[in-house]
Parts: C-alpha cells; structure tokens; sequence
C-alpha cells in the first residue's frame, strides 16, 4: 500500500523544515476513541471526559437533534485528521498543551513565574562568576593542578 506524501511528512521541530502537526489543532483520537474518534479528540483539546461529550451527543439525538448532531459527527469524522502518536515527545508535554488549551491565563502565569525564577538563577550565576570568591576558587584549583 503506498503511502500519500502528507502521510510521510513526520512532526519536526527544526527551524529549516516546515511542521505540519501542531499541538493546538483539533484531531480525531482513533486510539481512544469509539467509532470514529471524534468525542475522543474533542474532549482531549477540551479537557472533558469523552464519556461525557458522547453522553450528550446520545441525548441530544434522543431529544430530537438527531440528523444535526449525525451530521456535525460525519463532518468531523471525515475534515479532522488521525491525532499522531508522535506529537508531544513526553507526558509533561501533552500535560502542559492541554492545560495551555484549557486555561491560557494560569499557563502564562506560570511561564511567567517559571521564566522570573530562570533569571533569578542566571543572575546568581553571573554574580559568583563575576565575584572576587570565584576568581580565589579558580586561582587555588589552577594551584593544585
């Protein structure tokens, strides 16, 4: 069976090569799905249980939304595409993305606290590298060399 050429295009971070998998799209989850996926992958961008989003879809169709819910269902299943297994490298990864989905306001608070402690280090870094003590240090490992 020969694969199409968007088929063989693997997710890519390097800055030369173009990406075609992003972790901010909406992909039908065919591993974790039921049928198609569908419920599986919106509750993953989401962050609600599947089982609750297909819960809904029954009653609603129950309670006369049948042919627009099918519908929307058959849409999705056939314009989303198959979630890769290769889009996020770790768990943390796939953690920190739905979380960025679900509450963008805490993520970048929390980068922001993230990025304040970084430079916090960076600063105390630079200050016993540039201090007399580090010089002293040096000077008395050069001597037992």
């Amino acid at each position: 069976m020969r694969r199409s050429r968007w088929q063989d295009r693997r997710y890519d971070r390097g800055p030369d090569r173009e990406t075609r998998f992003s972790p901010n799209r909406i992909y039908k989850d065919r591993r974790h799905g039921r049928w198609c996926g569908v419920c599986a992958g919106l509750g993953d961008y989401f962050g609600i249980d599947p089982t609750i989003l297909r819960v809904a879809a029954i009653l609603l169709s129950i309670f006369g939304f049948f042919f627009p819910i099918f519908c929307a269902y058959l849409i999705l299943c056939w314009v989303l595409e198959d979630k890769p297994d290769y889009l996020y490298e770790n768990p943390k990864e796939d953690a920190f993305w739905r979380e960025a989905r679900t509450r963008p306001d805490y993520t970048r608070v929390d980068l922001g606290r993230r990025f304040k402690d970084i430079d916090k280090r960076a600063q105390a870094l630079e200050a016993y590298i540039t201090s007399k003590q580090f010089r002293l240090n040096k000077e008395i490992n050069d001597l037992d060399r």
